[in-house]
Order: C-alpha cells, then structure tokens, then sequence
C-alpha cells in the first residue's frame, strides 16, 4: 500500500521524469530516510539518473544533532550515495534575522538546498513531507489566523517534490518496521510545548475521533483550496502593472476584485517597506478605501499607508520640521523641504487672465518700497482670507477644501507678509493686497522648475 501511494503521487503530479536527478532533504529521521528508500527501489522503474543526499546540522540539540550527522553519512556510505552536509547555528541566526527557531530553521535549510542543487545540477530537491504534515500545517495556519497557509503545502512546488503526499505518517512507520528501515529520533518531536507537537499529539486524536477519515477530508480541502489559489494568482498577475507605482489612484483599482486586490496590496507593501502585512492590517486597509477623506494605516514603526483622497501611498513616518525663509524683491530661494523654487520680481504690466493660475504665479499691491516677505510652513493658528471674502477662516480648513493630502500640509510652503497669509504656495492666494486695473506696480512671485 505504502509503494502503491507513493507511486500514484508521482503519477498524479508529475513529480518525478526520466533522468531526473534528485537531491533529497535527508535529515535521518523516518520520513526522509524511508523517502530515500522508496527513491532508491524504484530508481530504475522511474529512470532518475542521479540521487544524492544533503544534511543540515542545525545545531540545535548539542551532542544529538552532531550523532545525527554522523548517522547520515554511515546511511549514505552504506546505500552508495553522495552527501552534503553543513552545520549551521540556527539559534544564532535566528536572533540575528529577529526570527522564529523554526522559521530560521527552514529559511536556512531551504537556502542550504537550493545552493546545493544549483552548484551540483540537481534539477529536483525531494523532501519527506507527508500527509500527516499537511493536515498539523493546515490546523497550525488556521490556529494562527494565516489564510494562506490553511491550503497547506504543494506536491510540487517549484523544484521541491513531495513524494510521500499520500502517506501518513502511521503508514510510513509501518513501513519502516516492515523493510526493517533504520533512522534517528528527534525527541523535541515529543515536547507538547511545540505548538506543532501539540497539534499532533493532542488536537489531530481529538479530531480524529470525531472524523476517523480526517486525513483524506482535508486533503482533497488542500487540493481543491490549491486549484482556487493557481487560478487567483493568475488574475493577481493580470492586474499587477496597477501596483508598479509608488502612488496607487484609487480609480484605477476600482475594477480590481477584493480577492485580488488584498493580495496585490499584501504584495506591494511588502515590495515597498519589507513587510508582510497582517491579515487584520490588511482588512483595515480595505475598509479605509471605501471611506471618503484621508485615511492612515500604521505599518509598522517605520512606515505608514496613507489613503488620502483619491490616491493611496505608502510613507516613512517622519516629524514634521519647522522651516521659516526671508525673501525680498529679486531674490530666488530654494525651499528644500518642499523641493521648490520661488522667485520674487517687480511687473508693471498686469496680465489679468495670467494672474488666475495662482497655482504657479501670484502678484499683490503692496505700496511699499522693498519690502521683505517670509516664506515658511504651516503653524497653530494660521488663519487665511479665501478671495472675495471679508473674514478669514482657519488654514486647516483652506487644505482640507483644496483636498491638499495631511501628510504634504507641514511641507507646504506659506507665503507671508505683515503676519497675513498672502499664498498656500501652489494652490491659492489669499484676498489680502489684491491687484485691481489701478494697480501700477505689482510684486510677483513665481515658481520655477528644481
């Protein structure tokens, strides 16, 4: 039976083609020493051409892992197959990458694997992860709340093959027994402290004995959960050229189906800061964009999302600086913090319909000669006089009408004079010294190209 399964997996996914060579995973327990067996009988039948083994020391268990090494190498001296191994300090790893033990553990295996199949062409990596696996990491994610990873892992994923897909992990210990297979014990496998082990030990028995059949049950949920995950990846990869900016607008991911559109978010911020969003993070962010106004989201100490009226954004946090110039007639000044130039100059002839493009040109009466203006950034209290009003209203209030997004409002240059706004540099000029058909001379200011 166990042959049989084991076949039938190969079959089923493809996972194994003639002159195939294997490097398998083998860290002498059960599972990849009887992967290996199973492999090397029916080597022939399959026409693999090639299969070597490769052993990661973690380092974890002192004196025991070192006896594990030295029983994969005998096991691989007396089969007639190549290894490689490697000793490793995961733990000092782990701390070092502010991982988890068994997240640094894989992540240090994997990368262990692949260089080894690259460097000795390896075209397939085979590790024993059975169906027993499957189920505690299915149970594992849905515990943790990890959407993704509730369809567990794939027979084959990239270059990584699971033969043993079908078997549990009773099945394979039988076997073992039966073709009187040796293979080293991991006692931490027993510590029910392990989330891990307590899933297998504690919670599968329980579960069990409501659904006797819960391998088979949750196994074609994996597949049939695998086939919906291919299928919306692919429409994933349809709309990704919407997340290549580092400013989304919001109609252009207005036709994105919410399926789709978590992912591509989940993947853009992690593109842009490094950081993979919680599933909570990103419910929040979804219910955001369909709120009006501005919006933010704290990604993490260092980041933010900022949904800010029609576009979203993702932003270092940073404090807002003060930052105050003086300008007077003739003079340039660059405004770093705004990344703007302004100039200020005397015209004599009035250009009415010009001067209505106050975004890029404003012009004022002001009688006196020389006088000397401040250009600086928002602060409590300002108040502003909106054009053809008689009294002013507060600055905050001229942003939020303008739509100006609350990240930009602290960098935004204010043109004053005499303690009155006179231009929301950019946007809008006040309604202070306004320039009439009797005007005779006018002081201008302009912004120029960086």
């Amino acid at each position: 039976m166990v042959e049989k399964k084991f076949l039938k997996a190969i079959k089923d996914f493809n996972l194994v083609e003639s002159k195939d060579r294997i490097l398998v995973a083998f860290s002498g327990g059960i599972d990849s020493t009887v992967l290996t067996a199973l492999l090397l009988k029916f080597q022939k039948y399959l026409k693999i051409e090639k299969i070597a083994l490769a052993h990661l020391n973690h380092s974890l268990r002192g004196a025991e892992s070192d006896l594990d090494e030295e029983f994969c190498k005998s096991f691989a001296e007396e089969k007639g197959l190549k290894i490689y191994t490697k000793k490793e300090d995961v733990k000092k790893y782990a701390k070092e990458h502010s991982m988890s033990i068994e997240e640094a553990a894989r992540t240090v295996r994997y990368s262990f694997l692949q260089e080894i199949a690259l460097r000795e062409e390896f075209n397939k990596i085979a590790t024993g992860h059975h169906l027993s696996d499957l189920i505690e990491t299915m149970i594992l994610w849905f515990i943790q709340g990890n959407k993704k990873g509730i369809k567990g892992f794939k027979p084959y994923e990239k270059n990584v093959i699971r033969p043993l897909f079908y078997l549990t992990k009773e099945e394979i210990r039988q076997y073992a027994e039966k073709k009187d297979i040796k293979y080293t014990v991991d006692r931490t496998n027993f510590k029910t402290d392990i989330l891990r082990n307590k899933i297998r030990h504690d919670i599968i028995p329980l579960l069990r004995q409501i659904n006797p059949s819960i391998e088979k049950s949750m196994l074609i949920e994996s597949l049939f959960l695998q086939i919906d995950e291919d299928f919306i990846e692919k429409e994933v990869e349809k709309f990704s050229q919407k997340f290549l900016k580092d400013r989304i607008t919001l109609t252009d991911i207005a036709d994105v189906p919410e399926a789709v559109l978590y992912r591509m978010l989940t993947i853009w911020i992690y593109k842009k800061t490094g950081i993979y969003p919680s599933y909570r993070k990103i419910w929040e962010i979804l219910k955001i964009l369909k709120k009006s106004g501005e919006k933010s989201i704290s990604l993490s100490r260092d980041y933010q999302l900022i949904k800010s009226y029609s576009q979203i954004i993702i932003k270092k946090k940073e404090k807002s600086k003060k930052y105050s110039y003086k300008i007077k007639t003739g003079d340039e000044v660059y405004i770093k913090e705004a990344g703007v130039i302004i100039k200020s100059y005397i015209s004599k002839s009035i250009n009415m319909g010009k001067l209505k493009d106050e975004r890029k040109i404003v012009c004022f009466d002001i009688g006196e000669e020389n006088p000397e203006f401040v250009i600086r950034n928002r602060k409590a209290g300002d108040r502003f006089l909106p054009f053809g009003q008689k009294s002013e209203k507060k600055l905050k209030d001229i942003m939020i009408e303008l739509k100006i997004p609350k990240y930009m409002r602290d960098t935004i240059p204010i043109l004053e004079f005499r303690n009155k706004i006179l231009w929301v540099v950019g946007y809008k000029r006040s309604g202070h010294y306004p320039v009439t058909e009797q005007t005779k001379k006018m002081i201008c200011f302009e912004i120029k190209e960086v």
